[in-house]
């Protein structure tokens, strides 16, 4: 008697070799697509830390220029960033030194950096002038302008404004920001034209 009828039993079906190696293409796809989104945020995330430093220094500077009546006291950098003025306003992790460098970097490692921009001219108002800071984003270098962050405080005859350049989403207002040669506080008829050193 035989209890078995290998005629009637089915082979198993496997998967073979080449369903295999497309399932892989299409993982090795998705996985190539999916990765530049990966990675915009994160970028995305470090934007949004280098606003939230930016916040506290945009507050700083505005309780600073709002305690001195302008910018009449600080011509210069060193000036800014002695520990009675800007930095009286700030963490100690954000505290600035005399060359205008923040304590804490920026999320890639790099430095914040502060300049102060005055007009020039006859019959200008002395207490006028602008704080700016600066980040100099992902390739960390100040001379590439494509990815800088920028922030700017400016008093011009007793008002206080600001505008940020750089971000998805900018600060807008009358102000104007670029990088150049050399800093420039200048009156248009658009409102204020700021020019930071790269």
């Amino acid at each position: 008697m035989n209890f078995f009828n290998f005629k009637n039993i089915k082979k198993k079906k496997a998967f073979t070799l080449v369903e295999i190696l497309i399932v892989v293409a299409v993982i090795g796809i998705l996985f190539v697509a999916l990765v530049p989104r990966i990675d915009f945020a994160g970028d995305k995330a470090r934007e949004t830390e280098v606003k939230n430093d930016f916040r506290s220094f945009e507050i700083a500077a505005e309780q600073y220029i709002r305690e001195k009546g302008g910018l009449s006291e600080c011509d210069a950098v060193l000036g800014l960033c002695e520990d009675d003025a800007l930095n009286m306003f700030l963490d100690g992790g954000l505290k600035f030194n005399s060359a205008g460098n923040c304590a804490k970097e920026d999320p890639w490692n790099g430095t914040y950096t502060v300049q102060i921009m005055k007009p020039t001219g006859t019959g200008v108002n002395p207490n006028n002038g602008a704080v700016i800071f600066i980040c100099n984003g992902k390739d960390g270098k100040l001379d590439a302008t494509d990815d800088n962050y920028a922030v700017a405080i400016t008093f011009h005859d007793g008002e206080i404004d600001s505008a940020t350049t750089g971000f998805s989403s900018n600060i807008e207002s009358g102000i104007a920001i670029s990088a150049g040669s050399d800093t420039k506080y200048e009156i248009t008829s658009d409102g204020i034209s700021l020019q930071y050193k790269k």
